[in-house]
């Protein structure tokens, strides 16, 4: 079955307000303990719902902007250490009476705005100029809105898995979108001096509501990324989208994955070619990225 591209205006809002319900499903379930407790190396739950809002909120910004952000207020995060000094400014700015109730509030109130400008837009307006601060810089209002669902099905992957999937999961439209962002960005990341010399394919096969088989293709220099599933590969990795997730959020380390049968590898001679060939960016290294 064909999954929603969420291009459309309609498909946009609907996917938004579904997803923002997943989050606001768990939430209210949670107690005093709950909200305290360890989420990942060095948050606990309280911090997700002001993560929500300080991202959506910088979203709803730039979205209202539109092409009248003025270059003086365009926050640009290139790298993987300016997001994380973006994150621990914003963590900051709570102040020492801050509740989680007052995180809540400030989720929704930034929900709220994003709602607002949506409910002026017309479908022509989606292609309108906006300022992605994520990487990308200058995008279109679709892409920005876009760039919100990708967030929250990587922020509610880890809120769902965390809490033991009893919750439903993300739509398999927005697993698709998420993880086709995400293998645009790892070919964007590919070892340019290797791929002169060492043509290569790897495949990421996703089994599962929302998967897909994608393919890399490096020669020349370059990587070219297609949904697709060739018959001959070097190398082939095949997972659930949610173990993806784990990996790419360092939750599971891949041994443990392999390990587990959560991910496997067919051609695993090629894994060192594959390490080599897309390895991890360093915090302080640029990523250019054009959409």
């Amino acid at each position: 079955m064909d999954l929603d591209p969420l291009t459309s205006l309609s498909s946009i809002k609907s996917e938004l307000e579904n997803g923002w319900k997943l989050f606001d499903d768990i939430f209210d379930t949670f107690d005093a303990r709950q909200w305290s407790r360890k989420f990942g190396k060095t948050w606990t739950y309280a911090e997700q719902p002001w993560h929500l809002a300080y991202f959506d909120g910088t979203m709803a910004k730039y979205l209202t902007a539109g092409a009248n952000a003025s270059e003086s207020d365009r926050l640009h995060l290139r790298s993987m250490g300016d997001l994380n000094e973006w994150n621990r400014r914003e963590l900051a700015k709570r102040g020492p009476n801050h509740t989680v109730q007052d995180s809540l509030a400030e989720m929704r109130r930034q929900r709220d705005a994003i709602r607002a400008r949506l409910a002026s837009m017309s479908e022509q307006d989606l292609n309108s100029k906006a300022w992605m601060p994520l990487i990308f810089g200058w995008v279109t209002a679709r892409d920005l809105l876009q760039a919100i669902i990708v967030h929250n099905v990587a922020e509610y992957w880890k809120l769902w898995l965390r809490t033991g999937k009893h919750a439903p999961a993300p739509s398999p439209a927005a697993i698709h979108f998420r993880l086709n962002f995400m293998m645009a960005f790892m070919a964007k990341t590919v070892n340019k001096e290797l791929a002169v010399r060492k043509p290569f394919t790897v495949v990421w096969n996703f089994e599962g509501p929302g998967g897909g088989a994608w393919t890399f293709n490096v020669a020349d220099g370059a990587c070219n990324v297609s949904e697709s599933l060739p018959p001959r590969r070097d190398l082939e990795i095949v997972m659930k989208p949610e173990n993806f997730h784990k990996l790419v959020a360092k939750m599971t380390p891949p041994p443990i994955l392999m390990l587990t049968g959560q991910m496997k590898i067919k051609g695993f001679g090629a894994m060192g070619t594959f390490s080599k060939m897309f390895p991890e960016p360093t915090p302080d290294q640029r990523i250019e990225i054009s959409m």
